[in-house]
């Protein structure tokens, strides 16, 4: 079966999954390890919110063997992170559903740029009257499709596909609460975008990927690309423009070679085909970055603050991009020229 064929046979297969098996938001927000899941198993909370100049964003990762702590925040002048990733136990980071949304806490340390340690303290609200998105059910099954049909297909295909499915849903929102940090206090009140995953997460599974999110305080832009041993090239993006419904991605243009290099790019440009007709121009420039190693040291990822241009309108926001250590496993070793997108 040749590619074309393949790619609709996928599109008509994933557009019955999708009418067949809806996104189920409650069942999300409700979700909950169980003791008897092993240390593959992650339930992931990421608030990640911006402004002109200012930046916050935090994560909660948490395995029955650990959990995984982020803490950064930014207000254009000085910048404070969470060194330490890694904690059992007591963790200085907590959220929790409220009937507003979720309430986001964290106490603990942070390190300034110049190595110092300082005492900090956060609670913040985040609420939404947006919709949210889920990866699987509300994206186009195009994009699934060609990313499938590129592959050699055979029963271990289709069971390594199925076996590394996780829930992955994103929300726009606003954050809005006090840090305190030393005697100084920043209110926080920002466009939000919200991030939820749980399942199986082998970091070492992935060979690399990249993740742009920008926001300001009408639109949100959000651009997915992931590499896994099964599946070589999968790119997913969404648009919420003021007043408009969501458009999503058909078709990306970016040079791919800028994002296997093992670091971050200073600079990387975009052009977005969106399912409403539109093309869409984005322009990145990349501002800090800070990175976290998983699993010893298995996976790299960096977390990029940068400016973004998205038509005329300016956003800011994420820039992410992660490499397994085994660097001739980027993008499965293949020539970018020659994978079909």
């Amino acid at each position: 079966m040749g590619y074309k064929l393949k790619t609709l046979f996928m599109k008509k297969m994933i557009a019955k999954k999708q009418k067949n098996n809806p996104f189920d938001y409650e069942a999300g927000e409700n979700y909950a390890l169980s003791n008897n899941d092993d240390w593959s198993i992650n339930n992931s909370y990421y608030f990640s919110a911006h402004g002109a100049k200012e930046s916050l964003y935090c994560r909660l990762g948490i395995r029955n063997c650990h959990s995984e702590v982020w803490f950064y925040y930014s207000d254009g002048s000085e910048l404070y992170v969470l060194k330490d990733m890694l904690f059992k136990g007591d963790v200085p980071l907590n959220v929790h559903r409220t009937a507003l949304g979720w309430k986001v806490e964290y106490k603990g340390q942070l390190t300034k740029k110049d190595g110092l340690n300082v005492s900090a303290e956060f609670e913040g609200e985040y609420s939404s009257s947006e919709p949210p998105v889920d990866f699987f059910s509300h994206m186009p099954p195009i994009r699934t499709a060609k990313a499938m049909a590129g592959e050699k297909w055979s029963k271990e295909f289709f069971a390594e596909v199925q076996s590394n499915n996780q829930v992955h849903y994103e929300q726009t929102g606003r954050l809005v609460g006090l840090l305190k940090i030393e005697d100084k206090i920043h209110k926080i009140d920002l466009p939000c975008v919200r991030d939820h995953s749980y399942g199986k997460r082998d970091w070492n599974y992935m060979n690399n990927h990249l993740w742009l999110m920008a926001v300001n305080e009408t639109s949100q832009f959000n651009f997915s690309m992931v590499s896994y041993p099964a599946m070589t090239l999968l790119e997913v993006g969404n648009f919420k423009r003021a007043n408009k419904p969501m458009a999503f991605m058909i078709d990306a243009s970016y040079d791919r070679s800028a994002v296997i290099t093992g670091s971050a790019p200073n600079n990387l440009n975009l052009t977005i085909i969106l399912n409403d007709k539109s093309k869409i121009n984005v322009v990145i420039n990349k501002t800090d970055e800070d990175a976290y190693l998983f699993q010893n040291g298995d996976y790299c990822l960096i977390e990029g603050i940068a400016q973004f241009t998205i038509g005329n309108e300016k956003y800011r926001g994420i820039l992410e991009v992660g490499f397994n250590k085994d660097k001739n496993r980027i993008f499965n070793g293949k020539d970018l020229r020659k994978i079909k997108i």
